[in-house]
């Protein structure tokens, strides 16, 4: 019985590690935002680097650039989280990932960086840039 225990678990951890992997190798790259409502010219992107660095560039009149660090994190029943720290506190935080595919990044602010949940809704959606 403990060995099948062991199996169980080696198995279960094989598939929460893959999985992770999987939504790092996703995620990376750059993602450009969609506007909800008409903004003139301006352009957004998040570039996720493989050494876990944001990159966000706001291309206006002016160029922008924030940096900032991302980890993400899934388990093996499909819910995946991804943390935004050292950017700006309207940006900080804890983000369910509600959609990453080849083409499209939803995610949504679940909490903020001290663990609070009143006022954290914030909702982005990316499309991948080529």
């Amino acid at each position: 019985m403990k060995i099948f225990t062991s199996i169980i678990f080696i198995i279960l951890l094989t598939v929460i590690f893959s999985c992770q992997k999987k939504k790092e190798e996703k995620i990376t790259g750059k993602w450009q935002y969609v506007y909800l409502n008409n903004v003139g010219n301006t352009i957004e992107t998040w570039s996720f680097n493989n050494d876990k660095s944001l990159i966000r560039t706001i291309v206006t009149d002016t160029i922008i650039y924030d940096t900032a660090k991302w980890k993400i994190k899934a388990n093996a029943f499909s819910r995946s989280y991804l943390t935004i720290s050292n950017l700006t506190n309207t940006i900080n935080g804890q983000y369910e990932v509600l959609t990453l595919n080849k083409k499209f990044l939803i995610i949504e602010r679940i909490t903020l960086t001290d663990g609070n949940s009143d006022g954290a809704f914030k909702r982005y959606e990316f499309v991948k840039s080529k």
